[in-house]
């Protein structure tokens, strides 16, 4: 469990540079879609940013910033692959894991995924903006939530008292973790019907100042 702990505080510190260069992941997504010709469906798998890094960037910034982006996908599969693994053995199952497998998967439609409070990814984008790439910007905040909780579940049954300031770190980064999985198992139904995704039903975020 220590290396699951290292290895998501890694991915957290990446994610947060990554969070920083927003703007230019917009920027090389809006660019490849271009060339690409896709602009009128929204990017709604990994699968595509890998497509577009291979076969429609245009300049080495570009490319920069979806590797980056592949790359923290590809350490939060490393996790969840190590999580699963010791779920095996205990022969337990977990909501959670399977929602972040769910998402995580390459060819997964993610379009209508929704990174709400306290994340703010979704409210730096403009309205087009999060059509479009809404999804795309929310996969890694919520699958680091879903790791992390699942995680330090399973380090307080571990040692209780060792990771009770764990537990409040989670706590702060999640929102409400007691009720994280029940949250998780309403919006994957929801998600996997195809009629607006995780946190369905909330109006559209609005830029500020705009009372229409």
């Amino acid at each position: 469990m220590a290396e699951v702990r290292e290895q998501l505080l890694s991915i957290e510190e990446k994610y947060k540079r990554f969070k920083q260069q927003q703007f230019t992941f917009i920027t090389a997504l809006e660019r490849s879609r271009g060339h690409a010709r896709d602009k009128t469906e929204p990017v709604s798998t990994v699968a595509q940013v890998q497509r577009y890094m291979n076969h429609h960037c245009s300049n080495s910034t570009d490319r920069r910033i979806f590797l980056f982006f592949l790359e923290v996908i590809s350490d939060l599969e490393g996790v969840l692959k190590h999580l699963e693994s010791s779920r095996s053995i205990q022969n337990t199952s977990c909501e959670s894991l399977d929602t972040c497998r769910e998402i995580l998967g390459p060819n997964s439609n993610i379009s209508q995924l929704r990174a709400h409070y306290p994340h703010n990814e979704i409210n730096r984008l403009s309205c087009d903006e999060a059509r479009n790439y809404g999804g795309i910007v929310s996969v890694i905040p919520l699958a680091l939530d879903l790791l992390t909780t699942y995680y330090s579940k399973g380090a307080q049954r571990l040692t209780p008292t060792a990771t009770e300031t764990s537990q409040q770190t989670v706590a702060k980064n999640v929102g409400m973790v007691a009720d994280l999985d029940k949250e998780t198992s309403e919006n994957l139904s929801i998600y996997k019907k195809g009629t607006g995704g995780f946190h369905a039903g909330k109006p559209a975020w609005k830029p500020p100042g705009n009372t229409r």
